[in-house]
C-alpha cells in the first residue's frame, strides 16, 4: 500500500482567531482565491457526497466526508479518491490564539498517492504549488481581518455584457427619476459592477444594507426598483429549515411549492414566507452575465448557523470547547430525528454532557456558560454526525413575508401571486382593517362628486401613513382598506397620522383654500398567524386573524384605535403606551365579536385624552 505523504505548515498571523475564522474557513472562496478547480456534485449517499474536477486535464472523482469543525478553532475534512492520481487526502486547519490577540495558524495535510503517477506529482504539486498559494492566501486573509472584513476581496475584476456602461448610465437615470437616492444607486450600481461573482450571484438587500450603514428598507427598495429599470433581476429562494442553505427557489412567487425536498439533509418539508422564502436578487444579464462556480461544497461557512459538526464513533466520546453567544441551540444528528435544546447565557454551568442513543432524546432545555465544554457520548453502534447550530435564523434575510407586507414591492409588482390553490404561511404579521364613519352621511351633505374626490383623497393619505411605517395595502373595499404590516408598532404610528391627517385636512387649492370636511377613520389593529393566498389576481391573506382584525375595526368610534390583545402585549407597542402616557389611555374591555359564537375577546381601546 502507497506511503502517507504528511505536510504541515505554520504562520503567526495579527489577527485574532475570531476574525480570521470566517475567511478562512469559507473554502468555497479559499479554494478558488487559491487556484484550485471548481468542482461538480454528481451523487448524495447519506452524508458523504460523490464530487468530480478536472485538474491539469485528469478527471478525478472523490467521496467527500462530511466536514468536521469547532468554530473559531478547528476544522478539516477527508477525501477518499475513486478517480485520479490520489487515494487519500485529508485537511486539518488549527486556529489557536497567541499573545497580543494574534492567532497561531496550523495548516495540515495528509495524502496517501494511488500508483507511480501520484507519488511523483504529489510532491511538487503539494509540497511547492499548493504550499504557495496558501501562504499567499493567508496573509492576505491576515490583512483583510485586520480591517474589519469578513470576505476575501482577492477575486478578480468581472466583465460586464457589451454595451453594459450605456445601459448603467440609462438605469441610473431611471431610478434617480423614481425618487431613488443619488449616491445610493450609485453604490448599487458599483456594486453590481465590480463585486465578485460569489457576492453578484446571490445579492441579499440587508446585508447590502448593513455593509453600508444605510436603513435595509431603503436598500431593499432600491433594490426593487432597480428590478423594475433592468439592472437586477429577483428570485424567489426556498431555504431548508436544517442546513438553511436555497434548495429549490423560481423567478416568481407562481413556481414556488409549497412542499420542498433537500437533497443535503435528506427531509422533505413545507415552505413558509416568514422563514424558508427569501428573496434575493443578481445582476440583470444584459448588465453582467454572472458565472457561479463551486470550488467547494461543504465547508463551514457554507452553514454559518452550525457552529460545530463532529462525526463519533461508536462509544467516542469528545469534548467541545464551546465559546458563543447567548441564545438558544440545538445538538441534533444528521438524518436521525430528535434534538436537545441548550441555552447560552451568562453565569450558565461550566460543563454538561449529553448521551447520544438512537439519537437526543429531547429532554428538558439546559444552560450552559458562553465558555463551557459540551461532552457528546455515542452509545449508538454506529457512526453519527453530532451537529451544534444557532437556532436562530439570520435576520438579514429578506423574506417573503416581509417584502410582500411592502408598498413599493405591491406596487411595482402587483402580478406576482401564488399558484393556483396554493397557500403558504406567511407567520405572524399585523393586520389593519380601516373604515370611514359615516362615510353615507358625507355624500348626502357635500354631494356625490365632491365625496367620492375625498373618499379618494383618504385612500391616498392612507396609502401614503401605511408606506411610511414600511406596511402595504393589500386591498380597498368601498371606503375601507386591508393593511398589512411586518410589526404592530408600525400600524399603529401609521394609523395615527392617518386619523390626524384626515381630521385636520389641509386647504383645497384654487377654492379660495376651502378647508375640506374632517374625516373620522376608524381602525382596528390584530397580529396573528395567517396564509398568504391568490383573492381576485392579487396576493391575499386567509385565516382566523384576518377575520379578528376584520371585526375590530367596527368596534372604533373614529377618535380611538382598537387593538387586539396580542397587538397590545407587544413589546415595542408596551413601551410606546408607556413613555407617552398622556398621548393615549389605554382601556381593556371584553367584547364578542360576529362570526365567533360563544367566545369573548380582549381588546384595548386607545383614546386621547379629554380636553379640558
Amino acid at each position: 500500500m502507497p506511503s502517507e505523504l504528511h505536510y504541515r505548515w505554520t504562520w503567526e498571523l495579527a489577527a485574532s482567531p475570531e476574525a480570521l475564522w470566517p475567511l478562512v474557513s469559507n473554502t468555497d472562496r479559499f479554494n478558488r482565491d487559491c487556484g484550485f478547480p471548481p468542482v461538480e456534485v454528481i451523487a448524495h449517499t447519506g452524508s458523504v457526497q460523490r464530487l468530480r474536477a478536472k485538474v491539469m486535464g485528469l478527471v478525478i472523482e472523490w467521496d467527500e466526508q462530511p466536514f468536521e469543525w469547532l468554530a473559531p478553532h478547528r476544522f478539516g475534512v477527508e477525501r477518499i479518491y475513486h478517480r485520479g492520481p490520489l487515494g487519500r487526502f485529508s485537511v486539518q486547519c488549527r486556529l489557536a490564539p497567541r499573545g497580543g490577540n494574534g492567532t497561531t495558524l496550523d495548516y495540515e495535510v495528509k495524502i496517501t498517492p494511488a500508483g507511480l503517477l501520484g507519488r511523483l506529482a504529489v510532491p511538487a504539486q503539494i509540497g511547492g504549488q499548493m504550499r504557495s498559494a496558501i501562504d499567499r492566501v493567508m496573509r492576505r486573509y491576515d490583512e483583510f481581518a485586520q480591517q474589519g472584513l469578513a470576505v476575501s476581496l482577492l477575486a478578480q475584476k468581472p466583465a460586464l455584457a457589451p454595451g453594459a456602461s450605456v445601459r448603467l448610465a440609462a438605469v441610473r437615470e431611471k431610478l434617480i427619476a423614481a425618487l431613488q437616492a443619488a449616491p445610493l444607486v450609485e453604490k448599487l450600481a458599483g456594486f453590481v459592477a465590480t463585486a465578485d461573482d460569489f457576492s453578484a450571484a446571490r445579492i441579499r438587500p440587508y446585508a447590502l444594507a448593513d455593509a453600508w450603514n444605510i436603513p435595509r428598507r431603503e436598500v431593499l427598495q432600491l433594490c426593487l426598483h432597480a428590478t423594475r429599470a433592468g439592472l437586477l433581476d429577483f428570485r424567489w429562494d426556498v431555504l431548508c429549515p436544517q442546513c438553511r442553505g436555497p434548495k429549490a427557489g423560481a423567478p416568481a412567487l407562481s413556481g414556488l411549492s409549497s412542499q420542498v425536498h433537500c437533497d443535503t439533509c435528506q427531509i422533505d418539508f413545507t415552505a413558509s414566507f416568514d422563514q424558508s422564502v427569501e428573496l434575493t436578487f443578481s445582476p440583470n444579464p444584459a448588465i453582467r452575465a454572472v458565472a457561479r462556480a463551486d470550488y467547494c461544497v461543504g465547508g463551514p461557512q457554507v452553514t454559518p448557523h452550525v457552529v460545530a459538526q463532529q462525526r463519533l464513533a461508536p462509544a467516542e466520546t469528545c469534548a467541545l470547547a464551546l465559546t458563543l453567544k447567548p441564545g438558544r441551540y440545538r445538538v441534533r444528528l444528521h438524518q436521525v430525528s430528535g434534538q436537545q435544546i441548550f441555552r447560552i447565557a451568562h453565569g450558565g454551568p461550566a460543563d454538561a454532557t449529553l448521551r447520544l442513543a438512537a439519537g437526543p432524546n429531547e429532554n428538558e432545555e439546559f444552560t450552559l456558560g458562553p465558555e463551557a465544554s459540551l461532552e457528546l457520548v455515542n452509545e449508538a453502534g454506529v457512526d453519527r454526525l453530532a451537529i451544534v447550530e444557532h437556532l436562530a435564523w439570520s435576520d438579514q434575510a429578506a423574506t417573503a413575508a416581509e417584502v410582500t407586507a411592502l408598498q413599493a414591492f405591491r406596487d411595482l409588482f402587483c402580478s406576482e401571486v401564488l399558484r393556483p390553490g396554493e397557500q403558504l404561511s406567511v407567520g405572524t404579521l399585523t393586520l389593519v382593517f380601516t373604515d370611514l364613519k359615516n362615510s353615507t352621511q358625507l355624500y348626502k351633505e357635500i354631494g356625490d362628486a365632491p365625496a367620492f374626490g375625498r373618499v379618494l383623497t383618504h385612500f391616498e393619505i392612507l396609502k401614503a401613513a401605511v408606506a411610511a411605517e414600511g406596511g402595504a395595502v393589500v386591498k380597498t373595499m368601498g371606503d375601507a382598506i386591508m393593511a398589512v404590516f411586518p410589526r404592530p408598532i408600525a400600524a399603529l404610528q401609521a394609523m395615527r397620522t392617518a386619523q390626524r391627517q384626515l381630521a385636520c385636512p389641509e386647504p383645497i387649492e384654487g377654492a379660495g383654500r376651502r378647508l375640506p370636511p374632517p374625516l373620522a377613520l376608524k381602525a382596528g389593529i390584530h397580529c396573528g398567524p395567517c396564509l398568504a393566498i391568490n383573492q381576485n389576481d392579487r396576493l391575499d391573506y386567509f385565516g382566523t386573524t384576518v377575520n379578528v382584525a376584520a371585526r375590530l375595526c367596527a368596534l372604533c368610534a373614529g377618535t380611538d384605535l382598537v387593538l387586539s390583545a396580542s397587538a397590545r402585549t407587544d413589546p415595542e407597542i408596551s413601551a410606546l403606551l408607556a413613555a407617552e402616557t398622556a398621548s393615549f389611555a389605554a382601556h381593556a374591555e371584553m367584547t364578542p365579536l360576529k362570526g365567533f359564537p360563544g367566545e369573548s375577546f380582549e381588546i384595548w381601546r386607545l383614546t386621547p385624552p379629554a380636553k379640558n
